[in-house]
């Protein structure tokens, strides 16, 4: 018992090894990118081989690995790339504008499997794991597309819509803003695992499309935070009084 007791002393002395230690989540807006020295220019305008794409995104892991490139557009293999405010989505004549705060955000292509419905599908992961902060509730974040599931522990959450926020930009009006439930992982390490999926059409191969592919989308990823408010916002008071006026109105005519 002594020896354990000693054994015990030691490691708070040295500290924890590394992979006991928690950390804070980094990189939660994807404005700390980082490139290998080797690279004369960091952000190509196109992808990076896939060995390195965890050196432009820290923190981040993909699966796929996946290769991260720099204002990329109409890839449809599984890549991701960092945007920047100048950026235009040239895929299909749209010439539009994605959501950026900050200095980046995070663009996801899925592959795009062309599956009969019904069928499944393999979902591009982004997933990091850290220390939620002890007075968390929700995680809210700016997300464009569709078909994503939150994970936080291994447990899928439901997403929540929450209000426009105004994006000072007028080709974009606002920014949608999302969260999920934290509040059970608050204070604890736990993985966040963000599934992206995408069933659409890719227009540059050569089989035809089906009638029951739409286009193929990018999915936009931004300003993640950790917030102490609820993930559902709770009814303001005044609501809570109507309901209840309302309730004593009904009993009374049913009477």
């Amino acid at each position: 018992m002594k020896t354990l007791h000693a054994s015990l002393q030691l490691l708070v002395a040295v500290g924890l090894p590394a992979f006991l230690q928690a950390a804070p989540f980094k990189n939660l807006g994807f404005d700390q990118p980082e490139y290998p020295p080797d690279v004369p220019n960091p952000f190509p305008n196109g992808p990076f081989g896939s060995d390195i794409g965890e050196w432009v995104v820290p923190g981040w892991r993909m699966s796929p690995q996946s290769a991260v490139g720099y204002n990329v557009t109409q890839p449809f293999a599984g890549i991701a790339s960092l945007l920047d405010a100048d950026f235009r989505d040239t895929h299909f004549g749209l010439n539009a504008k994605r959501p950026v705060v900050g200095d980046y955000s995070l663009a996801i292509w899925p592959g795009n499997g062309r599956v009969d419905p019904g069928a499944p599908t393999f979902p591009f992961v982004l997933r990091q794991t850290g220390d939620i902060p002890d007075d968390a509730q929700s995680l809210r974040f700016l997300y464009y597309g569709s078909d994503l599931r939150v994970l936080v522990g291994g447990v899928e959450q439901d997403i929540h819509r929450l209000e426009d926020q105004p994006s000072g930009d007028p080709e974009l009006t606002a920014f949608h803003y999302y969260a999920v439930d934290v509040s059970p992982f608050a204070g604890q390490t736990a993985a966040l695992r963000f599934e992206f999926v995408s069933r659409g059409y890719d227009d540059f191969g050569e089989i035809p499309r089906r009638p029951f592919e739409p286009n193929a989308q990018m999915h936009v990823l931004d300003d993640l935070s950790f917030s102490p408010l609820p993930a559902v916002p709770e009814p303001q008071p005044w609501v809570l009084l109507g309901t209840g006026l309302a309730a004593v109105y009904w009993l009374t005519r049913r009477k």
